[in-house]
């Protein structure tokens, strides 16, 4: 039996503005199991990205080897934070962190706490020299503060960059 739903206006709970809930989403809600949204689509966007966490840079030590690491969680997180070779190595074992799922709890909150007891990476440099101070770098070389960038060179404060060279306060999206 499918139940026929018609726009619904809610206010937003956070910044209070209207937001509208359109048919084919109570049916996906109810799909997923989940009641609709309190907030608005931008409020929720925000909440999302708040999460990452891509841009705020603490002083740190490596939980594994002691060494003082930039890091992009907050030493009062209580994270395990663990320096990039620490992280890549062979000294920890991911698998001692696998969990069963517990079908009485909400998945978030199982979700949550997976996040707080598996060990972060301090920042995240793949394949990349000299990038400090930089975030979800890619084979780059010589970068700082550049946050996403893949394939960068000799570039300064600057946003998802890729294939450049020699960029300062470069914005790509």
């Amino acid at each position: 039996m499918n139940k026929e739903y018609k726009n619904l206006v809610l206010g937003c709970q956070n910044c209070k503005t209207d937001f509208i809930i359109e048919p084919d989403d109570f049916s996906f809600y109810e799909k997923i199991k989940v009641p609709p949204p309190t907030f608005c689509p931008e409020c929720r966007l925000i909440r999302r990205l708040g999460n990452r966490e891509e841009r705020s840079f603490f002083k740190d030590q490596c939980d594994l080897c002691g060494k003082e690491v930039i890091s992009l969680f907050s030493p009062e997180s209580n994270l395990t934070v663990y320096c990039s070779p620490c992280w890549w190595s062979d000294k920890w074992d991911g698998l001692e962190y696998g969990k069963d799922y517990d079908f009485s709890k909400p998945f978030f909150q199982q979700f949550r706490e997976l996040q707080q007891m598996v060990p972060n990476q301090a920042t995240n440099s793949r394949n990349s020299t000299n990038c400090r101070y930089s975030h979800g770098e890619i084979r780059s070389k010589d970068c700082v503060f550049v946050f996403g960038g893949y394939q960068t060179i000799n570039c300064y404060y600057c946003h998802s960059p890729i294939l450049s060279r020699d960029s300062i306060d470069s914005d790509v999206i």
